[in-house]
């Protein structure tokens, strides 16, 4: 083996064992944070979406520019769609304020040569991944549990396409989007997260009376989630390819930024809310 193949599998190795220990760190945090609910729930999903406003803008924003600014707008936001969302009353500075700032600075930076396309994208990743938790939390029939499935979903996904892409590897997903990405992978990702989601409805079903679908619609909506997931972290590695990054951030070892590792969870998340919206899942309309 070579000096250089050595480097490279030394390097594979320390990504992983670091992929495994932020893994073991978060993993149990989140689900305790579900689990615990109310304000704890919430302040954690809203640290959350500040991180990601704050990395996304970093991406697409010149230092020179009004940076801060933009994260104090995205920040007010956020506010106001609590106020929404808890059903008190932020005040008309928050709710007609704050968005027409937004409004206002995305002309502004599109003046000077940014595409609103991006700011609306900045503002939509943070505002889904701080506002669709707390809405699958509140529903009165297992909010919880839909949350704990979602995490089921795109942490068995993750696993799978993982290890099998690493061991079997093939042909490219998308090599223009994410050279790293197989086929074997995909396949392996949505076989493990729709077989882990499954299992967790059915334990649920079990333990406490969590009315859902069961049979071969269950494993349809579980694979769907799965492969809604992989469009997800897909679409982000497009965004970064465009943007030209490799990782959104450096704050999580071995899985780079808040964006990097909720991506896939973002997309979830949205097909459960619809899922739910549309009265999918008999008793759990919301």
């Amino acid at each position: 083996m070579s000096v250089l193949d050595h480097s490279k599998t030394t390097a594979k190795r320390d990504e992983l064992i670091l992929r495994i220990v932020s893994a073991l760190v978060l993993a149990p945090l989140t689900i305790g944070v579900t689990l615990l609910g109310g304000n704890v729930f919430d302040g954690f999903w809203f640290i959350a979406a500040v991180l990601m406003s704050y990395e996304f803008l970093r991406l697409i924003t010149p230092f020179y520019r009004p940076f801060w600014g933009a994260v104090f707008i995205h920040v007010s936001i956020f506010f106001a769609l609590y106020g929404f969302l808890s059903e008190t009353n932020p005040g008309i500075v928050l709710k007609l304020i704050a968005p027409s700032l937004f409004l206002l600075f995305v002309w502004n930076e599109s003046r000077a040569g940014i595409s609103p396309f991006w700011h609306f994208m900045a503002l939509f990743y943070p505002l889904v991944t701080f506002s669709a938790p707390l809405v699958i939390i509140g529903h009165p029939h297992g909010g919880a549990v839909a949350m704990i499935w979602i995490f089921a979903v795109v942490w068995g996904t993750d696993i799978g396409a993982f290890f099998v892409g690493r061991l079997m590897g093939g042909p490219k997903l998308a090599p223009s989007i994410s050279p790293g990405k197989t086929w074997s992978g995909f396949i392996g990702g949505m076989l493990f997260g729709t077989a882990i989601s499954v299992a967790w409805i059915e334990l649920a079903g079990l333990q406490w009376g969590w009315s859902w679908v069961s049979g071969p619609s269950l494993i349809l909506i579980c694979l769907m989630a799965s492969i809604i997931g992989q469009i997800g972290d897909l679409f982000e590695s497009f965004l970064k390819r465009r943007l030209g990054v490799k990782d959104s951030g450096r704050l999580i070892p071995g899985h780079g930024g808040i964006i990097d590792r909720l991506d896939s969870f973002l997309f979830v998340a949205l097909y459960l809310l619809l899922l739910l919206i549309s009265g999918t899942f008999s008793g759990l309309i919301l």
